[in-house]
């Protein structure tokens, strides 16, 4: 287990230490709450609650509630159907967004590691009632590439990094990359019901530029 802390504080340094050059920083808090429930081998419906903190932990950027539905093709590839509410804060107000995605996912194992790729084009309204623009949709593509290290354990530990690719939004900023996370963290499973996943990371704007420090937290109950 020591190995295991030595290497995650490893890992949080390295990407600490790669944008320390930007001016902008602020330290975050996403914290979730989780529900899963596998009707088949195939088909699994997904609940989760999750809160975000920002200005240095000291107010709520924003707080979802997100639906899943998800199918595994095979062991190796599956897609999921996502709806997202989204309260945004706007400082004098919650913004109301409505976000629609789709996850496709792929796998490979080469003992003890575990490569993953994770393509999500997501649609968001914002506003709708009450913005004039509320009605067009922003359009996202994110690519995702996790690395997971299985130790044979009850924890795995994981380095990823996701890229945000800008397709279409109302404001013609459309067809750029604006933004990156890169991640560190650790998955433990306690059973096949309950499990907890703890990560550290980075996001970078491009438009701005700011970087944001998050540590998250989330819990995962299972049923079957």
């Amino acid at each position: 287990m020591s190995q295991l802390k030595r290497g995650f504080v490893l890992l949080v340094f390295i990407l600490k230490f790669s944008g320390e050059s930007y001016a902008q920083e602020d330290a975050g808090l996403w914290t979730s709450l989780s529900f899963q429930h596998k009707f088949t081998q195939q088909w699994t419906g997904i609940i989760a609650e999750q809160v975000r903190m920002f200005d240095n932990i000291s107010r709520i950027d924003q707080h979802f509630t997100d639906l899943s539905v998800e199918y595994n093709f095979t062991k190796k590839f599956k897609a999921s159907l996502n709806y997202r509410l989204i309260a945004k804060n706007r400082e004098t107000y919650y913004s109301t967004r409505h976000r629609f995605y789709l996850d496709l996912a792929y796998k490979v194992k080469v003992s003890p590691v575990t490569v993953s790729l994770r393509e999500r084009i997501q649609e968001q309204f914002s506003d709708i009632n009450s913005s004039e623009l509320g009605k067009i949709p922003e359009w996202y593509s994110r690519t995702k590439l996790a690395v997971k290290f299985d130790l044979n354990k009850k924890y795995t530990p994981y380095v990823a990094t996701e890229l945000f690719y800008l397709i279409d939004d109302a404001k013609e900023n459309d067809q750029v990359i604006d933004k990156y996370r890169m991640e560190a963290g650790i998955d433990y499973e306690f059973n096949l019901r309950h499990s907890i996943n703890l990560f550290y990371l980075i996001q970078h704007s491009l438009v701005s530029p700011a970087n944001d420090y998050i540590i998250g937290l989330g819990y995962t109950f299972t049923s079957f």
